[in-house]
């Protein structure tokens, strides 16, 4: 921590207290009218987010004050002009509107942890959505991405190009999810209309908006949440999955739409689900805190393993890495949790991953299975190493909450979307 600006009334001596820790501390001597406190705030801020100085930015703010307050001694209310640099005779103030700037005598040098960087965004970012973005699922050739969005609609993007293909409309309410077949033929999206849209990627070559192939109805219930849609990426299986507000998760034949089974599996909603690579395991996190894992090729409806109290909260993504054979949670209790994905139990050598000042919304897993993305509520996308658990990057730039994240099929890249509707692209290093 560099600065911290105490933007109160009388708090110099709780600044006086602080330097002794930190480099810069801004605090007032006196009572300071809303009006100053407010102006030094937009210049100082300013300042910073301009990547100033936090001597300049404190100058800045100052002459806000000057710039913008009116002159208190005044019944017209005059503004008071602004001071230039080299004025040999500046204004002055009274003493209780100028903040007070302390700085340490020996300052802490800055050293920033490896492990954390911002860069900025190598590709230009997708804009276009008018509402949280939800969702996204790269294509297997990596060419396009798919994304869905609170606006009710599902879009397809050329990555090379950075613009818009396809908008798909008809859904009724907010996308939650999307998916993409195998093959790279089937879009699959759906709602809390308790409706998956299949859309064939053919169809939609010569225009924009495209009808989907076939609806498939997740729930009986004519209002049902669907949390999670998970598509197998083993050929042989050509299924999906939908996991929805009652507890029930539901296996459908991908081609067909078919309903294949349905598991009661949980007693609260379901929230994620995640398929092994071959398919034949399917892992589901639910709104009370438990993971179960499921043999689909077992008839009877126990689950291998039951991990009760996963989380502090609810589970809100999975991800399964199957060259390490790891179970990848995230949860709303801000961190990130590693299980053996064969046993349950905890992965040594390091289980928690922490680091996040907010609800983990979404977990991947890089194609080569070394690698865990995760998108936060605290803004940011981090980059973790899934043996031992480490911090590689920590990825700034977005507004608001990032909601979603995804690998693109050769790794080189990462996509991640969320609440300031900008998908963000990042290339990867080796």
């Amino acid at each position: 921590m560099e600065c911290i600006l105490l933007n109160a009334c009388y708090s110099d001596v709780q600044a006086t207290a602080l330097i002794q820790h930190i480099n810069y501390v801004i605090g007032m001597n006196r009572k300071v009218p809303d009006a100053a406190a407010i102006a030094f705030s937009i210049g100082f801020y300013d300042g910073i987010g301009a990547g100033e100085s936090v001597e300049t930015a404190y100058k800045l703010g100052c002459s806000e004050i000057e710039t913008d307050l009116p002159n208190l001694s005044s019944t017209n209310r005059k503004l008071i002009p602004i001071q230039s640099p080299e004025s040999e005779h500046p204004l002055v103030l009274p003493d209780y509107l100028i903040p007070v700037l302390k700085q340490k005598e020996q300052l802490n040098e800055i050293v920033p942890a490896l492990a954390v960087s911002t860069p900025k965004a190598q590709l230009e970012p997708l804009i276009g959505h008018s509402d949280w973005i939800r969702s996204l699922a790269f294509s297997p050739d990596g060419k396009t991405i798919l994304s869905s969005s609170n606006d009710r609609t599902v879009r397809v993007w050329d990555i090379e190009a950075g613009r818009l293909l396809h908008l798909l409309t008809g859904h009724r309410d907010r996308v939650k999810c999307v998916g993409i077949s195998p093959d790279g033929q089937l879009l699959l999206s759906c709602s809390p209309d308790a409706q998956v849209r299949v859309w064939d990627k053919k169809l939609l070559t010569h225009k924009k908006t495209g009808d989907c192939r076939h609806l498939v109805k997740a729930s009986s219930r004519l209002m049902t949440l669907v949390n999670a849609l998970p598509i197998s990426s083993n050929p042989q299986r050509p299924i999906f999955a939908t996991g929805a507000e009652h507890g029930k998760v539901s296996i459908w034949h991908l081609e067909t739409g078919q309903l294949q089974r349905t598991i009661q599996a949980h007693s609260s909603p379901v929230l994620s689900l995640a398929f092994s690579a071959d398919g034949k395991w399917l892992a589901s996190g639910s709104q009370n805190k438990t993971i179960k894992l499921w043999d689909l090729d077992s008839p009877n409806e126990q689950p291998l393993y039951v991990i009760e109290d996963a989380h502090l909260n609810q589970i809100l993504s999975l991800a399964i890495s199957s060259q390490h054979q790891i179970l990848v949670s995230g949860g709303a209790d801000r961190t990130i949790k590693l299980w053996d994905l064969v046993t349950g139990k905890k992965r040594a050598p390091k289980h928690i991953l922490e680091g996040h000042a907010g609800q983990v919304w979404c977990v991947a897993v890089s194609p080569d299975g070394t690698r865990i993305a995760s998108a936060s509520a605290d803004f940011t996308v981090k980059l973790w190493n899934i043996e031992t658990g480490d911090l590689l990057q920590t990825f700034t730039g977005h507004l608001g909450e990032v909601r979603s994240v995804a690998f693109s099929p050769d790794g080189k890249l990462l996509a991640s979307g969320g609440d300031d509707l900008e998908i963000k692209l990042w290339k990867m290093s080796n």
